[in-house]
């Protein structure tokens, strides 16, 4: 097969620049950065462990495999394969539409990184060559409308959430919502924008969007709620108030409902203040960077994610203890409030290799309410059979650099700062009974494996 060629770009305060060029193989991943962009002092590259500080002018190549192609930064600017992935449902219809359409495997995934791969989360920009960049970044985002319930863009996401096989132009709604790649998972996610302000109506525009009539707008990540999910999120919204008390950096939300669909807006912190893209990577991405042995959440244990941040910060400005103990922290606020889906792609890094933290809390929705999801921890830990469920976890909260005393002590404060949850979860009268019961019965479970050990 011949070789593919794109081009990566970037923007920051002083507008879009090119980073570099990227060359697809049958074997392998190549990028190599441009002289003009190693000139610049801006070093934030492709990714944390793909810094121009670290390669300069040699390429950063990854060795490509069937479970991820492309370098991991850039598997996070494909639409996902899950079943509620919107975009990729739009960018499938298109390319099949093409004359011939590309072959299925690497032709269509390198193909849906070219049309989505752009936008997205983080500051990478993936394009066809720097014309279509160009052009990408001189486009007018101002629209002279809301998307809202009367909308063909709204009629085809509901259509397409209800399964019932809308008839639509996609071609169109991708140029209303653009190219918009959101991390997967099993709740139906855009990116979008909303009013910057408490009240929301429902209605959206299109990512980018910083003003609509004079009025200002803020970037969201919008979570369209399934049938078969009925609930999530008024739970998720109920676990960001849980997290924020507990005194992590939460994100703002807003909740309301659009054809009597619930909707989650979450506030999106890969934009500063002014709509400058900020890095962000999962500790997926990060970890599939530095080992061939990982390309998935269940490829590596809790304690080797623990060892992972210590590595990590020989290379980038990054404090290893407090990243240990603010993962450990998510760890057990997780625990206690039934989210067991806190996987690799839902903990994340914001920043350069420059000045790197632990990003905000995201996705902390309780899914062990569903029996599917029904799991301690989605990253694997090895427990010793021979103590006890409470021991391990101690033994756990040792491995992120945390004293057995400070332990014992995080412990007790999340024990007593969650202690009404089961109380607020069973109010949420939106949420199915039977939902409602099976998570109270778990986390009143995990409360008494974490007081076990209290004595």
């Amino acid at each position: 097969m011949p070789d593919r060629h794109a081009v990566i770009w970037s923007r920051d305060a002083q507008g879009p620049h090119k980073m570099g060029d990227l060359v697809l193989t049958d074997q392998e991943c190549r990028f190599s950065y441009t002289a003009e962009f190693l000139a610049r002092d801006n070093k934030n590259g492709l990714a944390l462990l793909a810094s121009p500080e670290l390669f300069g002018t040699n390429p950063v190549v990854y060795r490509s495999s069937a479970r991820m192609p492309f370098h991991p930064r850039l598997m996070a600017l494909t639409p996902g394969e899950a079943p509620g992935n919107i975009q990729r449902r739009i960018y499938n219809d298109i390319l099949a539409k093409r004359n011939p359409p590309p072959a299925p495997g690497l032709d269509t995934e390198w193909e849906l990184l070219l049309l989505a791969g752009h936008g997205g989360i983080g500051h990478i920009d993936v394009f066809r060559d720097d014309r279509a960049a160009e052009q990408w970044y001189a486009r007018d985002i101002h629209r002279d409308s809301l998307i809202g319930q009367r909308s063909s863009v709204w009629r085809f996401i509901r259509e397409d959430i209800e399964q019932t096989a809308p008839e639509t132009d996609t071609a169109s709604i991708a140029r209303l919502l653009g190219p918009t790649p959101s991390v997967g998972g099993m709740i139906p996610k855009l990116l979008v924008a909303i009013p910057d302000r408490p009240d929301w109506s429902g209605r959206f525009a299109p990512p980018g969007t910083q003003e609509h009539k004079g009025e200002p707008f803020t970037d969201v990540v919008l979570k369209i709620e399934p049938a078969i999910y009925s609930g999530v999120l008024a739970l998720e919204a109920l676990c960001y108030e849980v997290h924020r008390e507990l005194g992590f950096d939460v994100p703002r939300i807003w909740r309301n409902e659009l054809d009597g669909m619930p909707l989650l807006a979450v506030e999106r912190f890969d934009r500063d203040s002014d709509a400058v893209p900020v890095p962000m990577e999962s500790f997926l991405s990060v970890l599939a960077s530095g080992s061939r042995e990982v390309m998935g959440s269940t490829d590596i244990d809790m304690v080797g994610v623990a060892a992972m941040l210590t590595k990590l910060a020989t290379v980038v400005n990054l404090d290893p203890r407090r990243a240990q103990e603010q993962v450990f922290r998510r760890f057990c606020a997780a625990l206690l409030t039934g989210n067991g889906d806190m996987h690799l792609e839902n903990l994340a890094f914001l920043g350069g290799p420059r000045q790197v933290r632990i990003a905000p809390v995201y996705d902390p929705a309780p899914m062990r309410a569903w029996p599917r999801h029904n799991l301690r921890s989605a990253i694997p830990i090895d427990f010793d059979a021979a103590k006890s469920v409470g021991e391990n976890l101690l033994e756990l909260g040792i491995s992120f650099g945390l004293r057995r005393a400070e332990v014992l002590e995080l412990f007790a404060q999340f024990l007593e700062g969650t202690q009404q949850y089961p109380e607020r979860v069973m109010a949420l009268d939106e949420v199915p009974l039977e939902r409602r019961q099976q998570l109270v019965d778990i986390v009143r479970t995990e409360r008494a494996t974490l007081a076990s050990v209290l004595g």
